[in-house]
């Protein structure tokens, strides 16, 4: 009697911990969503999001012209990106540090 007692509490803590497990991928999920950034400077709308070790933004030029993005990030050095993109083209770049902020320019020169 007494296993049969172990067996049913041991299978009743492992069910507890298997329904823990199966909800965090849920609730992961829900907060990716809330990291994304996006937003529009001159002729680019972009986006942007939270990551744990780099960060990939994405952009398209909506102009019909060449046309550049520009920004910098959180880092002491080395901070500015920039990226020339052709007329209604699209494009990402990754960079190290948050992004903080976001320019255009038309003619597309970096």
């Amino acid at each position: 009697m007494r296993f049969k007692q172990r067996f049913s509490v041991l299978a009743a803590g492992s069910a507890v911990i298997l329904g823990i497990a199966a909800a965090t991928p849920a609730s992961a999920a829900g907060m990716s969503a809330e990291s994304v950034h996006r937003g529009s400077v001159g002729c680019f709308n972009y986006s942007w999001g939270d990551g744990s070790a780099t960060y990939t933004i994405y952009y398209h030029n909506t102009c019909n012209v060449k046309s550049a993005i520009a920004g910098t990030t959180s880092a002491l050095f080395n901070n500015k990106w920039c990226a020339n993109v052709a007329a209604d083209g699209k494009g990402h770049t990754v960079v190290y540090n948050k992004p903080m902020t976001f320019s255009s320019a038309k003619g597309g020169h970096c």
